[in-house]
């Protein structure tokens, strides 16, 4: 098993290299700085952010949040005020959090960190990976550090680019560790682009 588990994560890194997600920090922060990732606010990528916003309304509400690979903080400005107690957002470009800072409020904070070594000091109740696991070094083990800073029953919420080199097999992990609460695929049909957002829970060990 060991050995099919290198040999996957080989494969996924070097699809993902081919795609130019696994970028270093300094080439994320320079594509923020320069505007390259704006257009996430923009009507095309609605749908998805809606979906997200609408499980933790749904599934968690009034629910303790936290946004592994917040960007610029699209995900808080999509949730309505009376769903969600508390909000944290992380990501390694400052360009990106600085501007996520301009929406922020008494419930809300953001920080600049490295999703795949921060440790969170308190526990959520949903953790969200918007289209950031296929852009981190080890996605399915960051994924299961996360797991341990949920509070009981609750969720993990995860949104993939399906256009993206790796992303059908790092869903199909996840659902084989995590039991799959609901699963949408959008499309936006002008971009010619689709995305799987899931909600996922903790299975008993």
């Amino acid at each position: 098993m060991g050995d099919r588990i290198s040999w996957l994560q080989a494969l996924l890194d070097v699809r993902r290299r081919s795609d130019g997600l696994l970028q270093s920090p300094q080439t994320w922060e320079t594509q923020y700085a320069a505007g390259r990732w704006d257009f996430l606010g923009t009507l095309s990528e609605l749908a998805r952010f809606s979906v997200l916003a609408g499980y933790v309304c749904h599934l968690k509400p009034g629910a303790a949040v936290l946004d592994i690979g917040c960007g610029q903080g699209f995900l808080l400005r999509r949730l309505p005020v009376s769903g969600y107690s508390r909000y944290a957002g992380i990501d390694l470009s400052a360009s990106a959090i600085s501007n996520a800072r301009e929406h922020d409020s008494e419930r809300s904070t953001f920080l600049v960190a490295d999703c795949e070594s921060y440790v969170p000091e308190e526990p959520f109740d949903v953790i969200v990976f918007n289209e950031v696991l296929c852009c981190l070094r080890h996605p399915l083990h960051t994924v299961e550090r996360y797991r341990r800073s949920l509070s009981p029953g609750g969720l993990l919420l995860v949104s993939l680019c399906t256009a993206a080199r790796g992303s059908t097999a790092i869903l199909w992990r996840l659902k084989q560790r995590y039991a799959p609460l609901d699963e949408v695929r959008l499309t936006h049909d002008a971009r010619k682009v689709s995305w799987v957002c899931a909600a996922l829970r903790p299975r008993e060990d």
